[in-house]
């Protein structure tokens, strides 16, 4: 129990000083997305208590967190708790799964789905067409194409479909600055 204390009490702290930070600056994004990697059946009761003291001490709202986490079940709690969470799809890439597992996974997206525990489907773009071909489930999608920048998502008709598809709440992309690799 002292290791699950700990990883939580490091994780917490470092998003603690996170939103001191944007407390300094005078300005909270709208909305903030927090990957909780670590998130388990035994420490979600630990890790929503803590996260709901430090939404209370500063005074940030649960509408403007993207709960993240790759546990459906651990993510099951935040959900009942007024959070919008996502279940992180740990899937590879499509094109390197065989058809017979790319239905196999989108089932096993189903069976979540019809359970409602999460808000979200949260998966690199790679799985876009396939979840978008697939799911058949009213829940938002959530993703990321970090090795495109805003035009090259633009100038793709994949990603133009993205773009004007009301299921798809957010696509993250790499912003190739000064200090991009």
């Amino acid at each position: 129990m002292k290791t699950i204390h700990l990883v939580v009490g490091i994780v917490l702290t470092l998003m603690c000083i996170f939103f001191m930070g944007f407390r300094e600056i005078g300005r909270y994004p709208d909305k903030i997305w927090l990957d909780i990697k670590n998130l388990t059946l035994e420490n979600r009761i630990t890790a929503l208590s803590s996260l709901n003291k430090l939404m209370e001490y500063f005074q940030i709202k649960k509408e403007r967190l993207i709960i993240e986490g790759q546990n459906w079940k651990a993510l099951e709690v935040f959900t009942q708790n007024g959070y919008y969470t996502s279940y992180y799809i740990p899937y590879d890439d499509p094109d390197n799964l065989s058809r017979k597992e790319q239905k196999c996974f989108i089932k096993g997206l189903q069976e979540i789905v019809d359970r409602k525990v999460v808000s979200a489907l949260s998966f690199p773009g790679c799985w876009y067409t396939e979840i978008k071909e697939s799911l058949n489930r009213s829940i938002d999608l959530l993703t990321w194409e970090h090795r495109s920048s805003q035009l090259q998502l633009l100038l793709s008709s994949v990603g133009r479909e993205m773009l004007f598809d009301p299921q798809l709440k957010v696509i993250l992309v790499k912003d190739k600055g000064k200090y991009h690799r």
